[in-house]
């Protein structure tokens, strides 16, 4: 469980072939909470940045993702994954995942 929890999730898995953006039809995760923030400006300079992307960060529990997948959320917003770090074997909190997250931008510049 996720302390402030701001979105549910599902995962779904990048199938390599021939096109760069196929997915599984189905979930391989679904249900999943998670915490999500955007980006303040001094992390979007160290990861990089690029016209109509935006940045997030998601924490959520120990769960099937890797770099590539899709993540859709409760609000039908769509992220890929761009980065996967483990937080695990600590002694004063549980397992977690941090995930970057990477969404087409809401509004057009």
């Amino acid at each position: 469980m996720i302390m402030g929890a701001n979105a549910t999730i599902s995962v779904y898995k990048l199938q390599y072939g021939s096109k760069l953006d196929t997915y599984a039809s189905s979930a391989a995760v679904s249900g999943a909470e998670a915490y999500i923030e955007g980006q303040q400006a001094e992390m979007i300079v160290v990861l990089g940045d690029q016209a109509n992307l935006e940045t997030f960060v998601m924490w959520c529990d120990p769960i099937d993702i890797a770099k590539g997948d899709k993540i859709i959320d409760d609000r039908s917003r769509e992220y890929r994954v761009i980065g996967v770090e483990r937080h695990d074997n600590n002694t004063d909190t549980d397992d977690m995942l941090k995930v970057v997250l990477r969404a087409q931008s809401s509004t057009t510049h």
